[in-house]
């Protein structure tokens, strides 16, 4: 069962420019379509976020999709492509590059993401893993931007295929120029699908709260 939940886990995405939940170095598959959307909010202020999208699997290592964020007076649409290979059950390696369009300004070019996925299993029951996710933003009207996040998760097996894994991380820049941002959440694995409560920003008076679902068909 956590090999199951950990090969599902793989799939999660967000958008990289605001990304706080784990990404994983697996794609969805040759044929297969993956698809997530989330609903981000910050309890006492008006700071509504959403992100919705759609992967498909070109061949077992290689995905292409698109997706739409839209936050307070923004939205931006993207296209990607998703790279992963899995070297063993304890490293697995994988990335991704994202180009970001505003749909308020004509579609101008926005940013670009690059992301490093790395993830494996620290037990050899796979129950209790590891992943990093390093990111590269280069945006078009501001300085570029290195971040690191590191996760740690432990999965916990219940009957019918289906699991509940705690996940805890920290976010921080390369430069370490300011405070270290704290994450924690949790994910409810039934089949093929996803649904998580996930915050980060917990150090705040506004912490980020995030409700997701994903599915992999």
């Amino acid at each position: 069962m956590g090999k199951y939940l950990i090969a599902i886990l793989t799939f999660l995405v967000a958008t990289p420019a605001i990304a706080q939940i784990p990404y994983y170095a697996g794609t969805a598959g040759e044929g297969k379509m993956y698809g997530y959307s989330s609903l981000k909010v910050r309890p006492g202020i008006n700071s509504q976020e959403t992100y919705t999208t759609f992967q498909y699997g070109v061949t077992d290592h290689l995905d292409t999709g698109i997706d739409l964020y839209t936050g307070p007076d923004c939205s931006y649409w993207g296209g990607l492509l998703r790279y992963g290979h899995k070297i063993s059950k304890w490293y697995n390696i994988g990335g991704e590059v994202m180009s970001s369009f505003d749909l308020n300004k004509s579609f101008k070019f926005s940013y670009l993401t690059t992301g490093l996925y790395m993830n494996g299993a620290i037990t050899s029951d796979s129950r209790l893993f590891w992943c990093s996710n390093t990111w590269w933003i280069v945006n078009h009207d501001a300085p570029f931007g290195f971040s690191n996040y590191e996760y740690l998760g432990y999965n916990i097996p219940l009957k019918r295929k289906r699991s509940i894994t705690p996940l805890v991380g920290a976010i921080h820049s390369w430069k370490f120029d300011k405070d270290i941002d704290l994450a924690f959440g949790v994910y409810y694995t039934f089949n093929n699908w996803n649904l998580y409560l996930w915050s980060n920003d917990i150090l705040t008076s506004n912490p980020r709260v995030v409700i997701g679902l994903d599915f992999l068909l």
